[in-house]
């Protein structure tokens, strides 16, 4: 059995998520650590109706965890030019306002030796080096005092009022990515950018709210904020984290009294956008798995499996997915006094199901009884149908004999067995209105936990158990 996780559907959470992209600036888009995040952010930015409105930029802090605290900025605003670079939106950046906002011929320097490393010879290329010429003659002449001492610190490397060539450029490149145009190659449609800050609950905790404490000096323009709602220009930022983990690591650091929501204000616009694929990801491995044994209603009569796969994480629930009980087949049949049962019955794959996702043999003992809890007479049919049609061999070895007749409840119920080379391979159950008194059993009143434990044990003859947890 497997599922394909593109086959997911996950528009109904695309189309909660674009409502927030349209009104709100500053987003936490919370999951816990393995809950699907980036599976969900990857089919946001490849959805076809998002990206004729927005541009996605995706840049990840742990990356910068090592770093110093003025070195992060910089590597963030390299991390943003390189996907400008590769989008080619670097070519169309007005280099008369970029050069005329730099004081320092180290860093007119710097961004020119960039421009004309990223860009292939052309009119561009020619441009650049142009300006760069003006610019040299230029620097010699005498500036403003005070002009170069405010211009002095917009050059400092990590200063919050930091405002360099590379800031100036970035911020321009947005700027024009927001408009029409119509010149200079293929037509570009105005898009919204939009910064996604990726893998924050990846970060060592002592990290984290400092890469956090960087972001927050850096996160408005300090010199227009009235204009821009960060420090480049971006429509939209995203953070992506657990917000309620990076709750509890927050009074952690700071205390219990230290007020979390208030840090965090700065950060988002309103309530985070929480989010999970288990939903999606959990019932189609429910609906797959129940269609592989043959038992359309597996989980209401087995609770605690899907209590079981409920708590994987998404990692797990995608290794589960992909996952092949044919493999841990050991051998065709087991055998119990001269009883055979083909391990292509659907209970032996339940159980190595079962070990797959972790339960203890308590857990499986326990779900392996009959729970049929339904009020409705037919769906006890039903529902009994399935169970028996499963656990009839834990029945047949408790008994000591193959089984004819069975009742639950009210109701009576047929065993049908087929037999190959004398191994039962299919075992067929049906309601009935007539049985044989003296061969009749009545499951709801026989205890098989010991018969339950004990097969567990011996079940290792045929199929591999090395992954099975013990009592709790």
């Amino acid at each position: 059995m497997k599922i394909d996780l593109r086959t997911i559907d996950l528009k109904d959470k695309i189309k909660d998520f674009s409502q927030y992209l349209a009104t709100t600036d500053r987003i936490i888009l919370s999951a816990k650590f393995g809950d699907g995040k980036t599976f969900f952010l990857n089919q946001l930015i490849e959805n076809e109706k998002l990206s004729e409105e927005y541009k996605f930029f995706t840049i990840y802090p742990v990356n910068y965890s090592v770093a110093k605290n003025e070195d992060i900025f910089e590597y963030i605003k390299r991390d943003i030019i390189i996907q400008l670079k590769n989008e080619g939106l670097i070519d169309n950046i007005d280099l008369d306002v970029v050069f005329n906002s730099l004081f320092n011929f180290d860093n007119i320097i710097a961004l020119a030796s960039f421009l004309l490393s990223s860009v292939s010879e052309g009119v561009f290329y020619e441009k650049v080096l142009k300006i760069f010429y003006d610019k040299k003659k230029e620097y010699r002449k005498k500036r403003h005092t005070r002009d170069q001492y405010l211009a002095s610190f917009s050059q400092i490397n990590g200063c919050i009022y930091e405002n360099d060539g590379f800031t100036i450029m970035i911020r321009n490149a947005l700027d024009w990515m927001k408009k029409d145009h119509v010149v200079n190659g293929p037509e570009w449609k105005k898009k919204k950018p939009v910064l996604i800050i990726e893998d924050l609950d990846r970060l060592d905790p002592k990290h984290l709210f400092r890469i956090l404490n960087v972001l927050s000096a850096h996160i408005d323009d300090t010199t227009s904020p009235d204009i821009v709602t960060n420090k480049f220009g971006f429509d939209n930022i995203v953070l992506v984290m657990d917000y309620e983990t990076t709750k509890h690591i927050f009074h952690h650091f700071y205390g219990k009294d230290a007020c979390y929501e208030g840090y965090m204000s700065k950060f988002l616009s309103r309530e985070p956008f929480r989010y999970s694929i288990r939903p999606y990801l959990a019932v189609p491995l429910e609906l797959d798995l129940s269609k592989k044994l043959g038992i359309p209603h597996l989980f209401a009569s087995f609770s605690k499996l899907w209590l079981s796969i409920s708590e994987l994480s998404i990692r797990d629930l995608k290794k589960l997915t992909l996952f092949d009980s044919q493999d841990r087949i050991r051998n065709t049949y087991f055998e119990f006094k001269k009883m055979n049962f083909s391990t292509s019955l659907p209970l032996f794959h339940l159980i190595i199901y079962m070990v797959e996702c972790r339960m203890s043999v308590d857990e499986i003992v326990e779900d392996l009884k009959p729970q049929i809890s339904s009020q409705s007479k037919a769906e006890i049919r039903t529902l009994c149908s399935e169970y028996m049609r499963l656990a009839y061999p834990l029945y047949a070895i408790t008994k000591k004999r193959d089984i004819k007749y069975f009742s639950y409840g009210a109701s009576t119920f047929e065993v049908s067995l087929k037999r190959e080379n004398g191994i039962i391979t299919e075992i067929s159950v049906s309601p009935t209105e007539s049985w044989d008194a003296s061969s009749l059993v009545k499951i709801d009143g026989l205890d098989i936990e010991e018969t339950i434990r004990r097969c567990l044990s011996e079940f290792s003859t045929c199929i591999n158990m090395a992954a099975l947890n013990g009592q709790e």
